[in-house]
C-alpha cells in the first residue's frame, strides 16, 4: 500500500515541501506530499501535488476532517507546522497511531510548556537552565529597579506578532493601558547575538541525535531571511540537555536563545516544538531531519549523525506563484 505524507502549509513553507519531496526521492519511495490549509492561497499549498482544505483549528470539525483526509489519501505521516495545531494533534496522536499514522508532534506536556512564554520561562527556571528575567507588565512598572529598554511580547504569541522593544517606563505604561496587550510579558534585553537552534529528537529513543545552531542575521515577518550556521559547543550541549529534559519531545525541536560570542554566555528564550522557518539552512548544512524521521519509522538503517557544515550562509528571496482561474 502506498504511503503518503500530510504537511500543514502556512506562510513560506515551499522549501520544507521540497525537502520532503526530495527525501522520498532519495530514499526511492513512491510517496506524495499532501498539503493542507484552511484557505487555498498559501504558496506551498498551491505547489503541492495534492491538496486538501481543512477547517480552522478553532472549529470543532478540524480534527475529524484531518483524520478523514488521512484515511482518504493513504497518509502514513503527518507533519504539523502551525502552532495552534500542535496541542490538538498532540492529544489526538493515539487516535492516529491506532490507525497506523505517525504524527511528528511532541507529548502534550511539551506542547503546553512551549505554547505560553510564562510556562516556558518557569520550566527553564525550574530545571536550572539559563534564561532572562521575566515578569508581567505591572510587576515591571512596580519595580523601581526594572531596567529599560526591555522587551514586551504576548505570552501566547508567535512569529514575533505584537512583540516590540520598550524604551522607557512611560512607554510600558502606555502599552499596558492600551488594553491590547493584556497577556504580555516583559523581559530584560539579551546580550550578544540571537541564535535559533534546530534539534532532532529520535521518536524511537528520546535521544537528541543532532543539534544545529544558526545565527539570525536578518529577520522578516518573524522568520529568518538571512542566517548562518555557527560553531558553538556550549550551545550544542545546552540545547541537547533541553531537548532530552522536555517531557516526551519528538522530532524537530526549535530553540531560540541569545549567545555572547566572547563570553560564551547563553540565555534561553523560547521553544518551538516543530520545524522552524529557517530549517532549510539546517538541512542544507547536512542535518537531514526529514530523512532520519522516515528512516527510523520505516526501520531503515538511520543515517543520523551529530555533524553539520559550519559557516554556511542562507540568503532568501521572494519568488512568485501563479494560479489560473
Amino acid at each position: 500500500m502506498k504511503k503518503n505524507l500530510l504537511l500543514s502549509c502556512s506562510g513560506r513553507r515551499v522549501e520544507l515541501l521540497r525537502i520532503w519531496e526530495r527525501t522520498f526521492f532519495e530514499l526511492g519511495m513512491d510517496c506524495t506530499v499532501v498539503a493542507t490549509d484552511a484557505q487555498p492561497f498559501a504558496p506551498a499549498f498551491a505547489l503541492a501535488k495534492k491538496q486538501a482544505i481543512v477547517p480552522r483549528v478553532t472549529k470543532p470539525d478540524f480534527l475529524p476532517r484531518m483524520f478523514q483526509i488521512c484515511q482518504d489519501y493513504g497518509i502514513r505521516w503527518v507533519i504539523p507546522t502551525i502552532d495552534t495545531e500542535l496541542p490538538i494533534l498532540a492529544k489526538a496522536r493515539p487516535l492516529f497511531e491506532d490507525a497506523g499514522i505517525n504524527v511528528m508532534v511532541s507529548d502534550p506536556e511539551t506542547i503546553e510548556i512551549a505554547a505560553d512564554k510564562r510556562n516556558t520561562h518557569a520550566w527553564f527556571v525550574k530545571n536550572g537552565f539559563p534564561t532572562f528575567k521575566q515578569c508581567t507588565m505591572q510587576e515591571a512598572l512596580d519595580d523601581p529597579d526594572w531596567q529599560y529598554p526591555c522587551f514586551a511580547k504576548p505570552a501566547d504569541g508567535s512569529r514575533s506578532l505584537g512583540a516590540s522593544r520598550v524604551e522607557s517606563r512611560d512607554a510600558l505604561e502606555i502599552r499596558k493601558n492600551s488594553g491590547k496587550h493584556d497577556k504580555d510579558v516583559v523581559e530584560l534585553l539579551g546580550s550578544g547575538v540571537e541564535v535559533t537552534v534546530d534539534a532532532y529528537v529520535s521518536p524511537k529513543t528520546g535521544k537528541c541525535l543532532c543539534v544545529v545552531p544558526r545565527r539570525r542575521l536578518e529577520v522578516r515577518d518573524g522568520e529568518v531571511s538571512k542566517g548562518k550556521t555557527i560553531e558553538s559547543p556550549e550551545i550544542v550541549d545546552l540545547v541537547r540537555k533541553v531537548a532530552e529534559t522536555l517531557p516526551g519531545a519528538r522530532g524537530t525541536i526549535c530553540v531560540q536563545l541569545f549567545w555572547h560570542p566572547e563570553t560564551h554566555a547563553i540565555q534561553l528564550m523560547e521553544i518551538n516544538p516543530r520545524f522552524g522557518g529557517g530549517y532549510p539552512l539546517t538541512d542544507a548544512a547536512g542535518a537531514h531531519f526529514t530523512r532520519w524521521f522516515i528512516e527510523e519509522d520505516e526501520g531503515i538503517p538511520c543515517t543520523a549523525c551529530d555533524n553539520y557544515q559550519r559557516d554556511l550562509v542562507m540568503l532568501r528571496y521572494d519568488q512568485s506563484v501563479f494560479l489560473r482561474g
